[in-house]
């Protein structure tokens, strides 16, 4: 019989080689390699990619601008708050009303333009959201963002709000006792007309001031009457921002709700993981497998143990 063992490894070495050539990628040729849709194509996907990198940077550098301005807003309301609890406690009230009533206007003025600069921040989202898609990475952290800096702001109105109504009974409790050094008893409910009705003609034509004390208290109750006037019309344009803020926190309503029912399915279903995996270590304990093998091989009951 013949040896035909080298004949076969010259064929299976041919073969090879055939597949090799085969699979082999052929090299481009000049016009294809110098091909200008080739190169157009691959500069499409740059911009795109370039596109949405400048927009995720733009979306969060604005975020933390806007973090920013809320942190100096809340600076300014806790100066407006200790400027309050100063004017309670000394003689110099008219200059610390005074203050107070600056510091108060910058405080509101801060806060409209973040109410301005959170709701251009929201249109920006909705057209990302149209360009992106609703379920994009870029959009989601925008929707975030927002949310976060929205939720940020209303706490820091509901400050200054609380800062403004301690400042308007502090002033309320003054203009009664001024009017009490005057001789004239005034209750809550008259000075609440008075305010409402933005004059005191009606409050002071009985007033008579003899003497530098009584002139003295009935220049510190015009005062107050003013500071009070002010403090109201701020107070009204504080609830006006409050019911933006309410607008903007109620249309996001919906996804904080989506939020919490994923999270609370989340967690359902983590239980339900652990009682399976409880379940599924005690099967494997009692496989029969496993009791008679454990005492031939004691290192692989140690490792399934």
């Amino acid at each position: 019989m013949r040896d035909r063992m080298e004949e076969l490894e010259a064929l299976h070495e041919e073969a090879s080689e055939g597949s090799e050539e085969e699979w082999a990628p052929a090299p481009p040729s000049s016009s294809e390699e110098y091909s200008g849709d080739e190169k157009e194509v691959t500069h499409q996907e740059a911009v795109v990619f370039e596109e949405e990198d400048s927009a995720m940077k733009e979306v969060l550098e604005e975020a933390q601008a806007m973090r920013k301005e809320v942190a100096l807003l809340r600076m300014e309301v806790e100066r407006l708050r200790s400027q309050a609890s100063r004017c309670k406690k000394t003689v110099r009230r008219l200059s610390f009303m005074s203050g107070s009533n600056a510091i108060g206007l910058g405080v509101k003025r801060r806060a409209e333009a973040m109410v301005r600069r959170l709701d251009a921040y929201d249109r920006l989202r909705q057209d990302l959201e149209l360009r992106h898609g609703p379920h994009t990475a870029l959009v989601r952290v925008a929707r975030a963002q927002h949310l976060s800096v929205g939720h940020a702001l209303a706490h820091a109105l509901e400050d200054y709000n609380s800062a403004e109504l301690e400042l308007r009974e502090e002033c309320r409790s003054r203009l009664q006792r001024q009017a009490e050094i005057l001789g004239r008893s005034v209750t809550e409910q008259q000075v609440e007309e008075m305010v409402q009705e933005g004059g005191w003609g009606a409050f002071s034509h009985d007033l008579h001031p003899e003497g530098m004390t009584a002139r003295c208290a009935f220049r510190q109750v015009r005062e107050r009457h003013r500071d009070l006037v002010e403090l109201e019309s701020r107070l009204r344009d504080v609830h006006d921002l409050f019911l933006t803020m309410a607008l903007m926190v109620e249309q996001q309503g919906a996804l904080l709700n989506n939020v919490e029912a994923n999270v609370l399915a989340t967690h359902d279903y983590m239980e339900k993981v652990n009682e399976h995996f409880k379940a599924a270590i005690k099967y494997r304990k009692k496989n029969p497998c496993a009791q008679m093998f454990c005492g031939c091989f004691p290192c692989w009951k140690q490792a399934t143990g």
